[in-house]
């Protein structure tokens, strides 16, 4: 919530220097409805993805909440087609096509057999991942419809409000505002931080998703990348250790999002 909470500030700090904050009344009601959606189903993905975390290795988790890429670029190839496709170009179609399968290939590598046929408690984590995957493939779509004509760096602030409300109705069901005192400053520390990353990306990836004629699926693509840094910090950090079989599911989909990028820009 804290981390959320800085988001805010810094999209509201840019709305202000940008002048955007004065045009409120150029959105329409499907514009806070469709960004209202958006910020609930980032509020689901999250909650999902760190009880993924909390039940699996994140060197597991990561791959399939990445994968969310593939339902995003069908999402998009739907609602965006020409965007998408570059009004129906068929070595763009094919190249998406070919980059969803490379993406599903890799995916499935970096997940161990074993890892899915154990009991079922031991399974959740599986659960989890995939409707974080589901929900984090929804929100792309819902912001791209919620920012139409319309000031990116204002709906950024305005989806960010719905995310905090959200977090904040989960910190006071689940009480977890009691242990606030025992966190450090270290920790609050990382948490702005890491606030203010998240902020920056999101404020540059919407207004890449509002400039005229760009694609959605490679901005969306783009940001998909960071499973690289991911991955290597859960190796670096937490020492958690690859098999060749995941290194080359790595690659793949790596390989995956890299392709799209090159033939959709």
């Amino acid at each position: 919530m804290f981390r959320t909470f800085i988001i805010i500030l810094m999209s509201l700090i840019v709305c202000v220097i940008s002048g955007s904050i004065t045009k409120f009344p150029v959105f329409t009601w499907k514009n806070y409805l469709f960004l209202g959606i958006s910020g609930l189903c980032t509020g689901c993905s999250w909650l999902c993805y760190y009880k993924a975390l909390k039940l699996g290795n994140i060197n597991k988790v990561a791959p399939i909440d990445k994968s969310s890429f593939i339902l995003t670029s069908i999402l998009f190839l739907i609602f965006f087609y020409n965007d998408t496709t570059k009004n129906g170009n068929p070595l763009t179609i094919c190249m998406l096509v070919l980059s969803m399968i490379l993406m599903l290939v890799g995916t499935f590598l970096m997940i161990e057999k074993k890892d899915i046929t154990k009991d079922k408690e031991s399974r959740m984590w599986l659960i989890f991942a995939i409707l974080s995957a589901v929900f984090a493939s929804l929100v792309s779509l819902f912001i791209k419809l919620g920012l139409k004509d319309t000031p990116s760096d204002l709906g950024t602030f305005i989806r960010t409000c719905v995310v905090f409300v959200f977090a904040l109705l989960i910190v006071i069901f689940k009480k977890d505002y009691k242990g606030v005192r025992e966190i450090t400053w270290k920790s609050w520390l990382f948490l702005a931080l890491s606030g203010i990353a998240t902020g920056g990306a999101w404020l540059l990836e919407y207004e890449a998703l509002v400039v005229a004629n760009s694609n959605p699926v490679v901005v969306n693509s783009i940001g998909k990348l960071s499973i690289l840094l991911t991955m290597l910090f859960s190796w670096l950090i937490l020492k958690e250790k690859f098999t060749i079989k995941m290194l080359m599911g790595l690659s793949i989909l790596t390989s995956g999002i890299v392709l799209i990028i090159i033939f959709g820009l």
